[in-house]
């Protein structure tokens, strides 16, 4: 886009350049002169005006881009969120399940059992607790992940709307000099 932009930027002031010399070395009186040089003045004016107005647009085109990704990120981490808490649902209803048949069992050798219980409740627990602070890592892993590509969205458009703003000014202020230049 630099390569473009810059290419059509000295193509315009190339353009402009010799449009003011072939008026200057045109036999003309000086008031036509002057007619014509502020005409090619105000084209030149208008052209710098489109441009910062197609940075401006494409700068808004970035934002609108960064919160529909951010939007659809979201979306994507709260439909992950609720398939790790179906799993876990489902999950501690199998162990449920399963600890009412480890029960069944455990009438017929209390003993024996009880303890091979406490194990397995401390097991279940302990994984329990394990996935459910891997839900807690990966959902705040991809609300960072958002920020950060929002963040860089969002200054990659402001570097492109003050770039644009910058060459503006340059046109303009050639513009200015390139008047004052042909007027003496």
């Amino acid at each position: 886009m630099a390569k473009k932009g810059g290419f059509l930027l000295g193509t315009i002031i190339g353009g402009t350049a010799a449009a003011i010399t072939a008026l200057l070395f045109a036999p003309k009186s000086g008031k036509e002169l002057r007619g014509d040089i502020n005409d090619k003045a105000n084209d030149f004016k208008e052209t710098a005006k489109d441009y910062a107005d197609i940075a401006v647009d494409k700068g808004t085109e970035i934002s609108r881009v960064a919160k529909d990704a951010t939007e659809d990120i979201k979306v994507n981490l709260k439909d992950t969120a609720n398939q790790f808490a179906d799993q876990l649902k489902q999950t501690s209803k199998e162990v449920e399940s399963d600890l009412e048949d480890i029960h069944t069992e455990l009438d017929s050798n209390k003993e024996e059992l009880k303890s091979d219980l406490e194990d397995t409740k401390d097991t279940a627990v302990a994984g329990a607790r394990n996935v459910a602070d891997e839900v807690k890592s990966a959902a705040n892993d991809v609300k960072g992940e958002a920020k950060k590509t929002a963040e860089t969205v969002k200054s990659d458009a402001k570097d492109v709307a003050n770039e644009a703003k910058d060459q503006a000014k340059d046109v303009k202020e050639d513009v200015k000099a390139t008047v004052k230049d042909a007027q003496k």
